[in-house]
């Protein structure tokens, strides 16, 4: 398992989305002070859990969100991903890698996801529990963490050492175990307090139990006399209510025909009147009908008349209106003949705008043009001045280097002089000695020429072996060497007059090129002055064009008001024209409906005259039929009269007999209520239940009264006491089999504590012996010599027990760790580090400037103890040291690019010396 990468949002400085990738073995973290570098050992921490503000360097939690700055935000939230390869299933989750998540809001709302699942912060610390990993964990060491684990209690700092036993999740279950062995104490005294409580109600209950079934028993006796005596009430009043119903109903006959008979009569009384009232309204409405017709009659003429002389009046009207159209036609066309002659002016108008401005637009153009070569030619002025200012710093330099060459030039000549005179003899000699040598070598040859000649062979070798080139050789060479110095002197390439002359051609150059710039300058000025004057011709006649352009819009605007105007007038014209037609036709069709209904009146008038003299006949024989039907009324009425008295008669008698039935139906009524409510049951099956008993009703009342006796005697009564009874003895036996439970409960949770207890002590003995050992030897190896140990501040009692660190360095005698310098702290924590590494080892470890305190030679030990261990755990280090840096395999550099906002540069060492093999190569190539 190893440390993939970091993803870090909004956290502190790291303000902009940062990806930190991380590779197996050494990692160093370098960048100046206050670039953000601890930020990212405190986003681990705060990753894992971290709860305390000041452990991240701050006052309070949301101070680890980006605050912003002058030019940046502030952030929304703060968010740290950490990714864990998990191949090897270093954690306990079937995952092939494990991330965790943290988010911070500004409100103080935190989230936790483990592998982007929502999580909470205690399933996050259970994972990490003994591996080695966590906030406080051995896996992060700084600067300040060095003096804690030195100078902390011994209480205190027995928890690094836990996390390497990997007792930590023993120590967690067994504060839960503790927790529900408490818990499970406090149940057994509760339900203990109960089950007393209980005990002493279940008694009272009892007793009220027994009680309440001898009232039952009592009250049962009660309730079956009770309903014997009301049976034997109910049937004497039922016999009773019988014949007083027979007697009633005798009477109710009798009255029954009289009232039939006078209710048939009543009927066709009805019968007739309703006839009469027919006849009534039928003679009515024949009478209504008349009246209508001659008041109809006379409307229907004065409307004739009236119409008549509304349609003489809408006549002189349609002739007004037809007047009045033909004038408003006149003057709608002389309106638009004037708009066509305003739109005519507008377009000429426009014509000449267009034209104007097409001008208007090549003489801008032509003003840009001479605008930009006017510029052109001042920056060329611009650029040549600026020659001309370096060309003379160049002349001033120039004439310097020429004083300077021609005194070294004199000074030159001066040595030559010296030297020539005390070599001048030695030139000579040299040259008669090269002369003379050069005749004796013309006549050796020449006399080898007549032997040659002669053919003595012999002899020409004699001779020409006198004469010795290799010696004249170097005589030649040493005199033309001393003749070419002087020369060389002058006039060699790298000569002091070689020198002069190529300053004084500079010079000349310089001079030249002077001339030609000023006078390049002062054609420049010229032509920009030709350039201005065209300038202002052109912005001359852009104004008189504008101007003329401003006349033409006025003068357009003007007629555009102008035909505004006319429509406007023109509109008005056609709206009174519009209105004029709508008020014509209105007109004629209100004349031509008054004519039609004329014509319809006259007609009407004509054919209801002929409809009078019909329904006045009618009238007549509808009067001598409704006086037939008032006799026939009359004689009816006289009969009904008679039968009304006798049935006056017999009223009292059954007034009587009602009454008596009456009476005896409300008795009969209440015993069945009563007997309903108290025992709910009906009339009915009373009957059924009692028809085949012999009851004497003397004796049903003794039994009634001996029950009641008995009842008051026993006094007031529970009646829910028997169930309650019930109840509370079933509660009290669930009890008595929870209290079993929950004793059983506390014995096999002090059974798993006794077993917790005792691995995790065997689990930590073992593992603190191998640190202790482990310990002495780091130690040793860093400090060169020295002792070192570690000590159980309880060895009796090792779970809860301290741990000291005693540190001597070679040749000190030390009694406590503060007495120590800053180096020695650093080291002594190291090799603790180091010794439970040896153990168990972490899979990663952050180290933040544990080193700033050691000099060079401990620094190079501490790095010798990083490559041991590199292999086995992935390092990342926070340092300044040149020596640590330069023995990882990868850097990572955090900038301020950005003022308050941190940054990552990445550089993988060994690919950089790969490359850096490579260069010569690829030069030759």
């Amino acid at each position: 398992m190893h440390l993939k990468s970091l993803h870090i949002v909004g956290f502190k400085t790291f303000a902009d989305e940062t990806e930190i990738a991380f590779d197996p073995g050494f990692t160093a973290v370098v960048g100046p002070n206050g670039c953000g570098k601890s930020n990212i050992v405190d986003s681990v921490k705060w990753v894992f859990g971290e709860k305390s503000a000041k452990g991240l360097r701050g006052e309070k939690m949301d101070d680890v969100i980006f605050h912003g700055t002058e030019n940046r935000r502030a952030a929304g939230f703060s968010e740290v991903s950490i990714l864990f390869d998990n191949q090897d299933h270093y954690f306990n989750i079937d995952y092939p890698s494990v991330k965790i998540t943290r988010r911070l809001y500004p409100d103080g709302e935190n989230e936790y996801y483990l592998n982007d699942i929502r999580s909470a912060r205690k399933d996050v610390e259970k994972t990490l529990l003994d591996t080695g990993i966590g906030k406080s964990s051995y896996s992060i060491l700084e600067q300040g963490r060095v003096d804690q684990i030195l100078n902390s209690k011994p209480e205190e700092r027995r928890a690094i050492f836990e996390e390497a036993a990997g007792v930590s999740r023993f120590k967690l279950d067994r504060k839960e175990a503790m927790k529900k062995l408490d818990d499970t104490k406090q149940n057994l005294l509760r339900i203990q307090d109960i089950m007393g409580s209980m005990l002493k109600e279940m008694e009272v209950k009892e007793k009220q139990s027994e009680k309440a079934e001898s009232y039952f028993k009592l009250k049962q006796d009660l309730d079956e006399s009770d309903k014997n005596l009301r049976y034997l009430k109910l049937t004497d009043y039922k016999k009773r209510m019988k014949k007083s119903d027979e007697e009633l109903m005798d009477i109710r006959d009798k009255n029954k025909n009289i009232l039939s008979q006078i209710q048939d009569e009543t009927n066709q009384i009805s019968e007739k009147e309703r006839s009469k009232e027919v006849k009534e309204r039928e003679i009515a409405d024949i009478d209504k009908k008349l009246f209508d017709h001659l008041s109809r009659t006379q409307i229907q003429k004065e409307k004739i008349s009236k119409n008549k002389t509304f349609i003489a009046e809408y006549d002189v009207r349609l002739a007004e209106i037809s007047l009045l159209l033909n004038e408003e036609s006149d003057s709608t066309s002389k309106l638009e003949i004037e708009r066509k002659n305003i739109d005519s002016e507008v377009d000429h108008e426009k014509e000449i705008q267009i034209q104007l401005g097409v001008e208007i637009q090549k003489l801008i153009e032509l003003k840009l043009y001479i605008e930009g070569q006017i510029k052109s030619e001042e920056e060329q002025i611009s650029q040549k001045e600026s020659r001309i200012l370096e060309n003379e710093k160049r002349h001033i330099t120039l004439r310097e280097s020429q004083k300077q060459i021609i005194q070294e030039l004199i000074q030159e000549l001066e040595n030559k002089k010296k030297e020539s005179q005390g070599s001048e003899q030695k030139r000579n000699e040299d040259k008669s000695i090269l002369l003379s040598s050069l005749d004796s070598y013309q006549k050796l040859l020449e006399s080898s020429l007549s032997l040659l000649q002669d053919g003595q062979f012999l002899e020409v070798s004699k001779e020409l072996s006198k004469i010795d080139l290799n010696y004249y050789r170097g005589e030649l060479a040493g005199f033309l060497e001393r003749e070419d110095s002087f020369r060389d002197l002058l006039f060699d390439k790298d000569g002091v007059l070689s020198k002069k002359e190529i300053v004084d051609q500079e010079i000349e150059d310089l001079l030249l090129e002077n001339e030609n710039l000023t006078r390049n300058i002062r054609e420049c000025q010229a032509s920009i002055v030709i350039f201005r004057g065209s300038l202002d011709e052109t912005k001359n006649s852009i104004v008189d064009l504008e101007k003329r352009m401003l006349e033409t819009q006025g003068r357009i605007e003007n007629y555009n008001r102008q035909s505004k105007d006319l429509e406007v007038r023109l509109v008005e014209i056609q709206k009174r024209v519009a209105s004029t037609k709508d008020q014509e036709a209105g007109i004629r069709e209100k004349r031509d409906h008054l004519e039609k209904e004329v014509l319809s009146l006259e007609k009407e008038i004509e054919e209801s005259y002929q409809e009078f003299l019909s329904m006045s006949k009618i009238l007549e024989s509808e009067k001598a039929t409704l006086q037939g039907l008032l006799d026939e009324i009359q004689g009816l009425k006289s009969n009904i009269s008679k039968n009304q008295e006798v049935f006056q008669t017999l009223l009292p008698l059954l007034s009587e007999k009602e009454r008596l039935s009456s009476g005896l139906k409300v008795q009969i009524d209440s015993v069945i209520e009563e007997l309903y409510n108290d025992y709910s049951i009906t009339d009915t099956e009373l009957e059924v239940e009692k028809r085949e008993l012999s009851l004497d009703q003397k004796a049903e009342e003794r039994k009634l009264r001996s029950s009641k006796s008995e009842i008051q005697l026993l006094g007031s009564i529970n009646p829910l006491a028997i169930e309650e009874y019930r109840n509370i003895k079933e509660i009290f036996e669930h009890n008595q089999k929870q209290k079993s439970d929950i004793e059983s409960s506390k014995r096999d949770i002090e059974e798993v504590l006794k077993r917790i207890n005792e691995e995790s002590e065997k689990l930590f003995q073992e593992t603190f012996e191998k640190i202790k050992a482990n310990f002495q030897e780091t130690f040793s190896t860093l400090f060169n010599g020295g002792r070192a140990t570690l000590e159980l501040t309880e060895k009796e009692d090792s779970l809860n027990s301290g741990v000291e660190i005693m540190a001597e360095p070679p040749g000190k005698h030390v009694q406590n760790l503060r007495l120590l310098s800053g180096g020695e702290k650093s080291l002594t924590a190291i090799a603790l580090l180091f010794a439970i590494y040896m153990v168990k080892p972490s899979p990663f470890c952050f180290l933040d400037e544990i080193d700033a305190a050691l000099d060079e030679a401990n620094k190079l030990r501490f790095c010798q103890i990083l490559d041991r261990f590199k292999d086995k755990t992935q390092f990342i280090v926070v340092s300044h040291a040149q020596s640590t840096i330069s023995r990882a395999n990868a850097i990572f550099g955090v900038t301020n690019e950005e003022p308050g906002i941190s940054k990552i540069v990445s550089l993988r060492l060994d690919e950089a010396k790969s490359f850096t093999k490579q260069l010569p190569k690829t030069g030759t190539e």
